[in-house]
């Protein structure tokens, strides 16, 4: 039906472009550029058939799409739909500041309107995000093609055979189940497209356009990508100054304002996103990485065959082997790598030394720790040093690539067949790259039929390593066959165009299988059984499935049901103090573990647990049991004892003194000291108000401090009924208390984290401003400096 609807309206649209055509109101060929996005459309569908059609998931096994995403985005949406802000999660890691994760995207235009059209959000829906993002990505790139040439558009084939080039390129297929990574990374062509046509057209205008581009795909939270997206612009003004034909220091000034317009305009945009996230590094263990753990996942000099053999390593995760970290390979196809070749043979314009030097400069960048450039941006770019995976930088590598493989096909499509000396360059080298691989393909066969003794793996590895060989074999062999055809003149350009895109869609398409599964990845978040006897129990109360049950329990299920759990599924912005207070515990018979409000365990049935400590509460999983806590102390409580710290460490110590007792103790932050020995703790009444907000009631006949089992972080507030505010201490090293006076009281706690409201009346009045100014504008270009003239 959505596929229907799709098809309905791209026709449609297409037939309304055709009027407004014929009518004078747009350029003459709009029509074939709507008929490109249709195109680019469905060879989308017909890549991801098996996904599309559901007979197949993608990752196989879910990746970060089921167990992060999925969770976080059902809970999102359901937040948004009970009419609350999701700026605080309350189900997973004893609470955490959803609001300040980068990853959490409520804010992204794309997915708020997922959220609204969709009453249930499942992994189908996922899904379909990654593929429209897909489809976004060969946008962008064909118009940023299109306009690539200064004097003329790109021909419409060539722009199409490079969107469909990055489209599909292994940066693409590697990250499907990341779906923020993706869904950033397709503003990168959108953003260089705005930003080039600043270049072009002089006009402020465009400046604005690319800082709005970048600001929103900020939003759906990858800080990475998006950073990655304002190195490649910086990259390219570099270049762009560089290759001046003399130099213009008045230009080269220009430059640099548009790049510092598009950072500037795409930060206030993107600011609800930027400055909470900036505030939550502060209080997780990236603040404290260094250099080798931010390059982790580099590119290995030892892939790059994998430009040529991608699954010459085993491309997915299934059939891996290489002693590096597993990432993306940069693979586009075999014949995009011969038109680039073309393009920097025959062109030799500045726009291809440029592409070429965007291609190289990201390159570099991408190997991380086998090259100086990414040492050096991790010193002087703010953020980067936090960032781990530098091999994703090949995403730029890729549109460069597939930008000089436009500027060849479009080169070879336009000019007559000759075999000047350039042509045949390119002509050898294919041939040359054809034998090479097959002696490759014959010293594989071989050493499969000599290596049939050999352990079974290294035979897999070989065998797979043969196939990607030979089917990069068969597409070199074609591209070579394409460019005899066009130097012979047999074949007519628009047939060799449409053989061109599909023979790029087609070496492209092995990728397509090499991830998928019969099986729904969010299949453990379904125990319905157990989910229903923990939802029934009188709370509130946590649950720990931190038991190594992640094969059969999804680690964030709670996000899902509605329950809360101690911990989630793994999560690099975990607040530090609390994973600090989980590791300190170092067993489940501690009484700070009581602390967390662990009512039950889930685990499987052979766990072996303190016995004295826990019971068996429930068996009607055909896995799982749940085990209740005998011990488990209240999510909220009033002590009458406290001890006072004037440090954090200090509290670290005090909390596993031998003495502490947490159930009639707190040791707080700030606070007094309160000595009342003998006094039991006063138990309260919690009601959870949306996740950001909870009413207590407490009735003190001294001076006490409510203790809350929930991680601290910056902007919960406290008031009393009558309105009086009252500290929010940091409690037990990783929880809150707030100091109450004797009486009866009404506490209400609400999470207002001023960074995001701050950042969201900064995004929303920038894009206000924004829009305003594009509006304005656009019926004339503006100048800017005085050095640009119409």
């Amino acid at each position: 039906m959505i596929l229907l609807a799709l098809i309905l309206a791209w026709t449609a649209l297409w037939g309304l472009t055709r009027w407004l055509e014929a009518n004078g109101r747009l350029p003459v060929g709009a029509r074939r550029d709507v008929a490109s996005a249709g195109v680019i459309a469905l060879a989308v569908i017909g890549f991801f058939w098996r996904v599309v059609s559901g007979r197949a998931y993608m990752p196989a096994d879910g990746g970060d799409l089921a167990s992060f995403l999925y969770p976080m985005y059902h809970f999102a949406a359901r937040t948004l739909r009970s009419g609350h802000l999701p700026l605080w999660n309350p189900h997973l890691y004893s609470g955490y500041p959803l609001a300040a994760d980068p990853q959490s995207g409520f804010l992204y235009p794309f997915n708020l309107l997922v959220f609204l059209l969709f009453p249930r959000i499942t992994y189908p829906v996922m899904e379909g995000l990654s593929l429209f993002h897909f489809w976004w990505m060969g946008m962008g790139t064909y118009l940023f093609l299109r306009d690539l040439p200064p004097a003329r558009p790109l021909n419409r084939w060539a722009a199409l055979a490079g969107a469909l080039a990055v489209t599909f390129c292994d940066p693409m297929l590697t990250h499907f189940g990341n779906l923020n990574l993706i869904a950033v990374g397709s503003w990168l062509p959108w953003t260089m497209w705005a930003f080039r046509r600043s270049e072009v057209r002089r006009s402020w205008r465009w400046i604005i356009a690319a800082g709005l581009l970048l600001g929103i795909g900020t939003l759906a939270g990858h800080p990475q990508m998006s950073l990655f997206i304002g190195l490649a612009l910086a990259l390219d003004v570099a270049l762009r100054v560089l290759l001046m034909p003399r130099w213009n220091g008045r230009r080269a000034l220009t430059d640099l304002g548009r790049l510092a317009g598009v950072a500037l305009i795409s930060g206030l945009v993107a600011a609800p996103v930027l400055l909470p996230a900036w505030q939550l590094t502060h209080y997780t263990t990236r603040a404290a990485w260094d250099y080798t753990q931010t390059v982790s996942y580099s590119l290995s000099p030892a892939q790059l065959i994998g430009w040529i053999v991608p699954g010459f390593f085993g491309r997915g995760p299934q059939f891996h082997w290489g002693p590096w970290d597993r990432v993306e390979i940069g693979y586009i196809g075999i014949l995009p790598l011969v038109l680039a070749a073309v393009a920097v043979t025959a062109r030799r314009d500045r726009i291809t030394w440029r592409l070429l030097g965007l291609a190289i400069g990201s390159f570099l960048v991408a190997l991380g720790i086998y090259a100086l450039p990414h040492g050096w941006l991790t010193w002087i770019v703010p953020g980067l040093s936090q960032l781990r995976a530098p091999a994703r930088m090949l995403l730029v590598t890729d549109l460069a690539l597939a930008g000089l493989a436009a500027l060849g096909l479009d080169t070879l499509l336009r000019e007559k067949p000759r075999a000047d000396a350039p042509i045949r360059v390119v002509w050898r080298g294919t041939w040359a790259l054809v034998g090479a691989l097959g002696l490759l393909a014959l010293g594989l066969y071989l050493a499969l039929m000599m290596r049939q003794d050999a352990d079974p793996r290294v035979v897999l590895h070989i065998a797979v390593a043969l196939i990607s060989a030979m089917l990069s074999l068969g597409f070199a062999i074609a591209s070579a066959l394409w460019l005899a055809a066009w130097r012979s003149g047999i074949a007519r350009r628009h047939t060799l165009a449409w053989i061109a895109v599909a023979l790029i869609l087609l070496d492209l398409g092995n990728g397509a299988y090499n991830d998928i599964s019969g099986t729904e990845p969010t299949k453990g978040f379904d125990h319905p059984a157990l989910v229903r006897f923990l939802q029934s129990q009188p709370g509130p109360a946590r649950i720990d499935a931190r038991t190594g049950i992640e094969g059969i329990w999804q680690p964030s299920a709670a996000l899902v049901h509605g329950l809360d759990d101690v911990w989630g599924v793994v999560n690099p912005l975990v607040l530090a103090d609390y994973e600090r207070y989980w590791e300190g515990m170092r067993s489940r018979s501690s009484r700070l573990y009581d602390v967390l409000n662990v009512g039950y365990v889930v685990a499987r049935k052979d766990v072996e647990l303190d016995w004295d400590k826990f019971e068996l509460a429930f068996d009607g999983d055909p896995n799982l049991n749940a085990y209740r806590n005998r011990r488990a102390l209240p999510r909220a409580q009033v002590v009458y004892q406290a001890v006072a710290v004037t440090d954090h460490e200090q509290a670290w110590v005090a909390v596993h003194a031998p003495d502490f007792d947490p159930a009639k103790q707190v040791v707080v932050e700030g606070g007094e000291p309160l000595s009342a020995a003998g006094t039991d703790p006063t138990s309260v009444t919690w009601e959870q108000d949306g996740p950001n907000r909870v009413r207590i009631t407490a009735e003190l006949a001294m001076p006490g401090y409510l203790v809350i089992s929930q991680a601290w972080y910056p902007g919960w507030e406290a008031r009393l009924a009558t309105g009086e505010r009252l500290p929010v201490l940091r409690a037990n090293y990783a929880f809150q208390a707030v100091p109450l006076p004797p009486g009866r009281h009404e506490v209400t706690l609400t999470f207002r984290p001023l960074s995001w409201w701050i950042g969201l009346i900064i995004g929303l009045t920038t894009m206000v401003g924004v829009v305003g100014a594009l509006w304005l504008t656009h019926r004339r270009e503006v100048t800017t400096f005085g050095l640009w003239t119409e």
